[in-house]
């Protein structure tokens, strides 16, 4: 099956070509697996899940952070799409990766695994910003989590100078 493809499965491609490739296999699985009623599919910068399936919404969302490959694409819309056509046939019991869903991807012809390893793609737990502050009086630079409180005067400790706010920034990594 793999050898009619004529790309590299793990070559880095733009967001908008893997949301098109998302949407091709989407259509295919929608067809070839109907549902009562038909899903939607989102793509949207998630920065820790690869995907998620709304129940309530009968919708996919597709991270355009984390998944940076074909391959992962496809993975990932899989296993989204397994949790709704388990919800669409068994209802709410069938809401998690029990025995409803590994059949769902047995019948999707993939392999029922939970979780996957795309440590490489996501970003958890890094500012995004700091708020940069600068002692007036010897000009040392300061890069903090959050703005200080305005209605105080803040000192710096090495010299007693006035620490007063600049701008934010992102961070500055060594």
């Amino acid at each position: 099956m793999a050898d009619q493809f004529d790309f590299d499965f793990d070559a880095p491609e733009t967001s908008e070509d893997l949301f098109a490739y998302a949407r091709v296999q989407f259509e295919r699985l929608c067809r070839e697996h109907p549902m009562k009623r038909r899903p939607t599919l989102i793509w949207k910068p998630l920065r820790v899940s690869a995907g998620k399936a709304y129940f309530a919404q009968h919708a996919i969302s597709l991270s355009s952070i984390v998944l940076t490959t074909r391959q992962r694409v496809l993975d990932t819309l899989i296993h989204e799409y397994a949790h709704l056509l388990a919800f669409d046939r068994h209802g709410r019991k069938a809401a998690n990766h029990g025995p409803y869903w590994q059949q769902a991807m047995a019948d999707l012809g993939a392999k029922p695994e939970v979780t996957h390893n795309y440590t490489d793609a996501i970003v958890r737990n890094q500012r995004r910003s700091v708020a940069v502050h600068v002692c007036r009086k010897c000009g040392a630079r300061f890069e903090l989590a959050r703005r200080l409180p305005r209605r105080r005067k803040h000192l710096h400790r090495g010299c007693g100078g006035l620490v007063a706010y600049v701008h934010h920034a992102t961070p500055h990594r060594d």
